[in-house]
């Protein structure tokens, strides 16, 4: 009877610990640890990157740096971002500037950027996430038709800009796939492993 005790309790630490894990960064908690990085730092940048790091990976697991491409080409770039993510990156801006850190902004959304290179690139019409086969509706977007012009004097009209969504909508345990419309050619369509979901904080 003590045994069947025993793995009951280890299945019910289990079910805690992967919904620790699955409980997304909040603001306040962030700058809370922010703060606690600050002071175990000492100064150094990177020491206080690393030890904000050290306490975001011990309450909600391991996560991605770097924003995640959807579309990376010469004449177009569209990529995701993160609240944590985002703000890291903020965060290192501010210390290379000597800046306050209760000045880094905190983004409670996923944001897809667009962002065309060239005046000949495709013109994004429209971002749109999927989830279990259900679309999800933006929180806001700010994809809107921008002037853009080259070297040679040539213009063109195309969109660019962000599109905010519920960080929900990229939990795991589901399929998550991103579509970007253009004005003319095929969608560029590009799913998200499970994997990839879990590291998206």
């Amino acid at each position: 009877m003590r045994g069947v005790v025993h793995v009951v309790l280890a299945v019910g630490l289990g079910i805690a610990v992967q919904a620790q894990k699955a409980e997304l960064p909040t603001a306040s908690a962030v700058r809370a640890m922010t703060r606690e990085a600050q002071a175990e730092g000492k100064g150094d940048s990177s020491a206080i990157v690393l030890a904000l790091d050290k306490r975001v990976r011990a309450r909600w697991g391991d996560f991605e740096t770097f924003p995640v491409s959807i579309v990376r080409r010469p004449d177009l770039t569209i990529y995701l971002a993160t609240p944590y993510m985002a703000y890291r990156r903020a965060v290192i801006e501010h210390l290379r500037m000597r800046e306050a850190l209760t000045a880094v902004p905190w983004t409670d959304a996923a944001v897809i950027s667009v962002s065309p290179e060239r005046i000949d690139a495709p013109d994004i019409t429209a971002v749109t996430v999927t989830r279990d086969g259900g679309e999800i509706k933006p929180l806001r977007s700010q994809l809107r038709p921008m002037q853009f012009s080259n070297a040679s004097g040539d213009s063109a009209s195309l969109h660019a800009g962000e599109v905010h969504f519920p960080m929900t909508a990229f939990s795991p345990g589901g399929t998550v796939v991103v579509r970007v419309l253009s004005a003319a050619g095929e969608p560029f369509v590009v799913a998200l492993p499970d994997d990839q979901l879990q590291q998206l904080k």
